[in-house]
């Protein structure tokens, strides 16, 4: 899924693109220094939660969902 759809999925989508960073920062602080293996599963758990929340306010809200087609190009259309 693609974010937009309502506001909320949007700030939802935008709250998951922030917690993937932190995972990939912390991931980076990890290769110099010790951190918790549990920091990197809880970010990455968090990220999974804030997709399957935007998901939900979509349904509940009833806001259209765009899939994400990776064979397509950004214009829509086949063959790029």
């Amino acid at each position: 899924m693609l974010p937009g759809g309502s506001r909320l999925n949007a700030e939802l989508h935008i709250c998951r693109t922030v917690c993937r960073r932190a995972e990939r920062a912390t991931v980076a602080l990890g290769r110099m220094e010790s951190v918790p293996p549990e920091a990197v599963r809880y970010l990455n758990r968090l990220s999974d939660a804030l997709f399957v929340y935007s998901r939900w306010a979509s349904h509940v809200t009833g806001a259209p969902e765009t899939l994400w087609e990776p064979n397509q190009s950004s214009s829509g259309l086949a063959g790029g």
